[in-house]
C-alpha cells in the first residue's frame, strides 16, 4: 500500500497518515522498493497449507518401507492412527506421487541363498581381470523354457471405456496357458553352436545326449588346438556324476 499510495503521487505525510504508520517506515519502505530490495512476504504461503507436512512426508516413507505391498487405503489408516487431523485417500495418493513412491511391478530375479552369493562373488573376483582375448577362449550354453502364448497380463494399451470388447484391446487366451517349448544352445566369440529343442524337461540322461552330439563336435571344431573352455552352470542334471565322467573322459 505505501509503495501504491506513493507512485499515485501521494506525499510521505499523507502516505503515512493513510497507512497509519511512522514516516520513517514510509520512507525506509519506498527506497528499498526503489533499488529493487523489497521482498513479498507473501511469496510461497498462497493457497492452502499442505495437510502433510514434512514430519508426515517421514512417516508415510518409513509406513511403505515397512509394508512395501500396502494399499493407498491400508496406509491411510496407518497414518490417521492415532493422529490429531486425519488425511484422505487422495491426500495420500498425491503425497506419495510427490515422493516418487509410485506403485511399480515387483522385478523378477533367481532366489538367490547366501551360498549362491558367496560363490557368484567369487567367481566375479577370480575372471574380474580376464582380457577379451582369454573370454574368447570360453563357450557358453544354458537351457531356458519359453511359452508359446503370452499370458502374464502384463501388456498396457489406451483405449476408451467403450473400447473394452474391441477385437484391438483383446489378449487372446488359450486353456492351461498354452504350453511351453524347452531349447538348448550354445555359442562362443567364435561362432554359433546348435539350438536344440528338449523334450519335457531337461534331465542328466538327455544332457549327456546334447553333450556326447553336439557339445564335443563343436569343442573339436571352434578348438582344435584344446584350449576352448566350456562353460554351464550348476543345474542338477549339468553335475549329475554321469555327466561329470563324460567330462573327464572328452578331456
Amino acid at each position: 500500500m505505501i509503495i501504491g499510495f506513493r507512485a499515485k503521487g501521494g506525499s510521505i505525510s499523507e502516505t503515512a497518515e493513510f497507512v497509519n504508520c511512522s514516516r520513517a517506515a514510509v520512507v525506509k519502505v519506498y527506497r528499498a522498493w526503489q533499488n529493487g530490495t523489497v521482498q513479498n512476504q507473501r511469496r510461497g504461503k498462497c493457497g492452502a497449507p499442505r495437510a502433510i507436512d514434512d514430519r508426515g512426508e517421514r512417516r508415510l516413507r518409513r509406513c511403505v518401507r515397512a509394508d512395501r505391498r500396502a494399499t493407498v487405503e491400508q496406509l491411510t489408516t496407518k497414518m490417521n492412527q492415532g493422529a490429531t487431523k486425519s488425511v484422505s485417500q487422495s491426500t495420500i495418493q498425491r503425497t506419495l506421487l510427490r515422493l516418487g513412491l509410485r506403485s511399480r511391478r515387483l522385478v523378477r530375479a533367481p532366489m538367490l541363498t547366501a551360498v549362491h552369493r558367496r560363490r557368484r562373488l567369487e567367481f566375479a573376483r577370480q575372471y574380474s581381470s580376464w582380457t577379451s582375448t582369454e573370454w574368447r577362449q570360453v563357450a557358453f550354453s544354458d537351457e531356458s523354457r519359453f511359452m508359446l502364448h503370452r499370458t502374464d497380463g502384463r501388456w498396457r494399451i489406451r483405449r476408451e471405456t467403450s473400447e473394452r470388447n474391441h477385437p484391438a484391446t483383446i489378449a487372446g487366451t488359450v486353456q492351461a496357458g498354452g504350453g511351453s517349448i524347452m531349447v538348448w544352445g550354445m555359442f562362443s566369440w567364435h561362432s554359433l553352436g546348435s539350438l536344440i529343442i528338449v523334450e519335457g524337461t531337461m534331465d542328466q540322461y538327455k544332457y549327456a545326449s546334447v553333450l556326447a552330439d553336439h557339445v564335443h563336435p563343436y569343442m573339436r571344431i571352434v578348438f582344435p588346438s584344446g584350449c576352448g573352455i566350456f562353460q554351464q552352470d550348476n543345474a542338477r542334471c549339468h553335475t549329475a556324476a554321469s555327466v561329470e565322467r563324460m567330462h573327464e573322459d572328452f578331456n
